[in-house]
């Protein structure tokens, strides 16, 4: 504390106690205050000494991401509300791109991405699963399973936190005998988690986690573990990862059971900040049986390939225009404080387009974004994962569901509202923030469960 700031303080605090009738020497006014914030200090200090420790970067890897503000922080302006009847000169183009490697678990910003057959690179390569059995039939049988888990059920997901290190020749330590080099970088999962505080030593410090993190602008103190990214065959085998079954919908694929890289203590405080009462791990799409895709995407005959997906729900992609969120927005109730504020990650694109007005993308087939097509494949219908706010892994009971359902539901295929645009890559290539976006053929869309 500068002298200045202090002979200020002190000035004012001798005001104060003169205007009640005291009066107090200067040192007497600074021993009172050393006495009164003393015990603040200790506090704070005790905090500061528990503060977590940045984990060290993988050698050989740099971090995947968008570097600066985010593309979508201007998402609320106005500018990007175009009515469903709005005719505009603007261009169409690539406002933002998200990857989600986890499914359900929050996303990653970037300013380019590769396209591959499954999609944007990284993206929802892993989920969490959980291990449910079921009651037993009159018979006394009893069946068990791994199931996927999503926000649907578990908001909390969206506060779990996720990093991509990617192997770089430049980074310190690149060796290609790096750990994490050998196995394509590596995935960070990172998540609050508030130890249990008393008197006790252990409950102490566990106090000062918890006030250093508040210092440092989070709710909670986070956990933080690592995996590899493509662990290779050797690995597999050393640490003998067992392949498991589990169910996403009505597919159930085979994928690599991440537990022997996880500390059993760290899934179990996993599953405690998700409400997850059944046993929890980690599941990577095993990359030589991707899940076949189906439904509305087009067909070997037409395209040369098999459309094929990793841990998505039923495509590769996402698209969103944002003026058709906007328009859900202004449609909110009244007094409903997201009314023209609702935060398009609540939808979970990995491609977010500005320029058409509201809901033209409903009848879009084929398009082109920046040099790649892409079959668009069907309409995204959507579940109540949107009630959760992403920021605060908050669900809410109605909305913006409620509201999609008063005027959303438009697939003949359907009884759930749709918003976004599913699509199947044609090519492989990239796409990055600014490229055009421009419409090939446009025609009906029916949506198919199977």
């Amino acid at each position: 504390m500068s002298s200045n700031v202090l002979d200020d303080l002190v000035a004012s605090v001798r005001s104060m106690l003169n205007d009640v009738g005291f009066y107090l020497s200067p040192a007497t006014v600074i021993i009172t205050l050393v006495a009164i914030l003393f015990p603040f200090a200790l506090i704070l200090i005790f905090a500061l000494t528990h503060k977590e420790a940045p984990t060290r970067p993988p050698p050989g890897c740099r971090k995947l991401g968008l570097q600066g503000p985010s593309n979508l922080s201007d998402q609320y302006s106005p500018k990007y509300s175009k009515g469903a009847d709005a005719t505009t000169s603007d261009p169409w183009k690539v406002k933002a791109i998200f990857i989600y490697p986890v499914k359900s678990c929050s996303g990653i910003e970037l300013s380019n991405s590769e396209i591959v057959r499954t999609g944007l690179k990284y993206d929802r390569q892993f989920t969490l699963g959980q291990h449910v059995t079921s009651l037993p039939t009159l018979e006394g049988k009893v069946e068990s399973e791994w199931s996927f888990i999503t926000q649907r059920t578990f908001p909390r997901l969206a506060k779990v936190e996720t990093e991509i290190w990617v192997p770089d020749p430049q980074s310190p330590g690149y060796s290609k005998d790096a750990e994490y080099v050998q196995s394509e970088g590596c995935l960070v999962i990172r998540f609050p988690f508030s130890p249990d505080t008393d008197f006790s030593i252990a409950g102490l410090k566990a106090y000062g986690k918890i006030l250093a993190a508040k210092i440092d602008g989070k709710s909670e103190p986070m956990l933080e573990f690592r995996v590899p990214f493509n662990p290779p065959e050797a690995r597999i085998k050393f640490n003998k990862y067992q392949s498991d079954k589990i169910k996403i919908w009505k597919d159930t694929p085979e994928a690599l059971n991440m537990a022997p890289e996880v500390p059993d203590d760290m899934l179990q405080k996993l599953a405690y900040t998700l409400g997850v009462a059944n046993p929890l791990t980690l599941f990577r799409i095993d990359t030589t049986k991707y899940r076949e895709v189906h439904k509305c995407a087009p067909k070997k005959a037409d395209v040369g390939f098999d459309p094929i997906i990793g841990m998505q729900d039923s495509y590769p992609m996402h698209i969103m225009n944002l003026a058709s969120v906007h328009h859900v927005a202004a449609e909110l109730p009244r007094g409903n404080r997201y009314r023209n504020k609702l935060n398009a990650l609540r939808y979970r694109a990995n491609v977010y387009v500005t320029g058409p007005p509201a809901f033209v993308e409903d009848g879009w087939t084929r398009a082109r974004i920046g040099r790649l097509e892409y079959h668009v494949s069907c309409r995204t219908t959507r579940c109540k994962l949107p009630n959760v706010d992403p920021e605060t892994g908050v669900a809410d009971r109605n909305e913006p569901g409620t509201t999609m359902r008063k005027y959303r539901v438009i697939d003949g295929g359907s009884t759930s509202p749709c918003l976004g645009m599913q699509v199947t890559p044609l090519e492989e290539g990239g796409v990055k923030v600014g490229d055009e976006v421009k419409v090939l053929e446009t025609g009906e869309h029916f949506f198919l469960k199977v």
